[in-house]
């Protein structure tokens, strides 16, 4: 298992944080504790934090490495420190059915499968992405001492859900340029909540997986995106999209065009 200190600006620690895992050698030790800022951690009780730190663990995947392929064991359940990660099914014809893209510090991958022995789906890494994992098994008995973190996994499974029937939804209802345009108004909202205050987007999808994740050919995406670029509502180059008109986009994406 490869570890790393993770060098953060030690923060001001209020009554309910976490702060850093103290009891760990300093080695591997984070200054700060992901959960104190994670939405799905941050409002647990200081007792039932300190009960889970014990069995966090950093890890560290390069670009295109898998944090775990569909069909194998369950073991782990994975905090994004930083980087970003898809989560796909393979189907039939070798294509890829993108279910999610985990971006967002403190988000959680592999929550839907806590419950089964393998999991239903692949995670790999867009970029160099780091990571808290914990065994199935330590927060299984965490779960037991403190009901309050079942509730917010199952907060977590909820929205995953959630964001999956949406994703559905659009493949059956929406055309190709509308399906673009809820893509690029999630990925605005997404980077909003990273407080990246510009209006440069930065995608890592190529144009194969992405037209995979919207459920439609290359060719019709590349048409798409070059609609919404002639109408002056973005600006694309090799890394990503640049917003012009994020009002046309959400009016696009709501299915008013």
């Amino acid at each position: 298992m490869k570890y790393t200190t993770i060098n953060l600006k030690q923060p001001t620690l209020s009554t309910g944080d976490a702060g850093p895992c103290l009891s760990k050698p300093a080695s591997i030790r984070c200054a700060s504790c992901i959960m104190d800022t994670s939405y799905y951690f941050d409002e647990l009780s200081i007792e039932a934090k300190r009960d889970l730190q014990p069995s966090l663990n950093l890890k560290l995947f390069n670009k295109k490495d898998f944090l775990y392929k569909e069909g194998d064991k369950s073991k782990h359940l994975y905090i994004l420190l930083s980087g970003e990660v898809k989560v796909f099914k393979t189907l039939q014809n070798g294509n890829q059915q993108i279910h999610k893209l985990v971006q967002i510090p403190g988000d959680l991958i592999a929550c839907e499968d806590l419950y089964l022995e393998s999991h239903g789906s692949t995670a790999e890494a867009l970029n160099d992405v780091s990571v808290c994992h914990l065994r199935c098994d330590d927060l299984h008995r965490s779960t037991e001492r403190y009901q309050e973190i079942a509730s917010t996994l199952m907060q977590a499974m909820s929205r995953n859900l959630n964001s999956y029937i949406k994703h559905i939804a659009n493949l059956g209802q929406k055309n190709a340029l509308e399906r673009l345009a809820s893509y690029l108004v999630y990925l605005i909202d997404t980077h909003h909540e990273r407080h990246l205050k510009n209006h440069y987007l930065h995608d890592l999808l190529s144009r194969i997986e992405l037209a995979d994740m919207l459920g439609v050919t290359q060719r019709t995406l590349i048409r798409s995106i070059k609609q919404l670029e002639s109408n002056h509502y973005i600006k694309i180059n090799k890394d990503g999209f640049v917003i012009l008109n994020q009002q046309a986009l959400e009016k696009i994406s709501s299915g008013n065009n």
